[in-house]
């Protein structure tokens, strides 16, 4: 079925409209195969308040998450004086939770296969916690609503919205 626009009634606008782009954040620990990288389910910029902690107990206990708002704390498991949660504990016990699993998606990051022990992370008192990023709001837009700038041609193909991606584009050749 192919799509109708109005473009014939509509003018076309200097613009480049973006679509919406996810929050993340890539750990960065100590030691090898140990680092994952968590993405806000929900695309735009709502995903830069969304934050990940891995807290360390400091006395035996199993891994658990608990989430208050978009604070993900995931409490390390530990035994014998030292924590024993590898980076794929990590991902299944935030994959097991409902709640956490509903805010970020959570991956190994490049050259990591999750084998790797953790360390505590984002959870010093004394320092800002750092939350995902580079979460990007989409420009909203219209069906068939044209934009163009200097090197394409946007058309959006259904209604768009803060966490939509529904412009493409297409690249404009030489003039004839």
């Amino acid at each position: 079925m192919a799509l109708k626009f109005p473009m014939a009634s509509m003018p076309v606008e200097a613009a480049t409209p973006v679509n919406a782009v996810a929050a993340s954040i890539e750990t960065a620990l100590t030691g090898n195969n140990n680092d994952l990288v968590f993405t806000a389910k929900t695309k735009g910029g709502a995903g830069n308040s969304t934050t990940v902690i891995y807290h360390d107990p400091g006395s035996d206990g199993t891994i658990n998450v608990d989430v208050v708002g978009k604070i993900i704390t995931v409490r390390l498991a530990y035994a014998t004086s030292a924590i024993t949660s590898t980076a794929s504990n990590v991902k299944a016990a935030v994959d097991a939770h409902p709640t956490a699993s509903a805010l970020v998606s959570v991956a190994n990051a490049d050259g990591n296969d999750g084998s790797g022990v953790v360390t505590a992370w984002n959870d010093d008192p004394e320092v800002t916690l750092v939350p995902l990023a580079g979460g990007i709001d989409g420009t909203p837009g219209r069906v068939g609503e044209v934009c163009a700038d200097d090197t394409y041609l946007y058309i959006c193909v259904a209604e768009n919205q803060a966490p939509g991606t529904n412009w493409r584009r297409v690249a404009l050749g030489s003039v004839y």
